[in-house]
């Protein structure tokens, strides 16, 4: 393989927001989004075996009567985000520590009692949820595909 030896064109695309193929379930905004084993993306739920995290729903899309793909979502993979804190109360120590998906909008500090540990993000700070519960901001970048 030969190296460059001009200027090469690599149409560069910001990956920041992404536009992605739904599967036949509905994603609200502000969640947790995966794709499945077939391709297409569904909330993420630790329960389902196989998912790989790739970001936060911008915006609600339903696709429960279409077929799959019919639909896409627009996805963020980059910055933080603020999500219910599950299965621990949040404290200063847990600054750091990554966090789990125990569902499409909530988070805990281990994978303990996860049927599927999916990480999804560094927890950075200690924050109030936007419907006014303990939360905790995540940052997810490097840990979408």
């Amino acid at each position: 393989m030969a190296s460059l030896t001009k200027p090469y064109e690599a149409f560069e695309r910001p990956g920041i927001v992404v536009s992605m193929k739904l599967a036949t379930v509905k994603a609200f905004k502000g969640a947790l989004m995966a794709v499945s084993t077939a391709g297409y993306l569904v909330p993420i739920a630790p329960q389902a075996a196989g998912l790989k995290f790739v970001g936060v729903a911008n915006e609600t899309v339903d696709n429960t009567d279409g077929n799959p793909g019919q639909r896409s979502v627009a996805i963020t993979k980059a910055g933080s985000f603020v999500f219910k804190a599950v299965g621990f109360t949040p404290s200063q120590a847990d600054i750091g520590k990554e966090a789990y998906a125990a569902s499409d909008w909530e988070v805990q500090n281990s994978a303990t009692g996860l049927g599927n540990a999916y990480k999804v993000g560094t927890i950075v700070a200690l924050e109030t949820t936007s419907t006014g519960e303990l939360g905790v901001r995540v940052r997810i970048d490097n840990h979408t595909v």
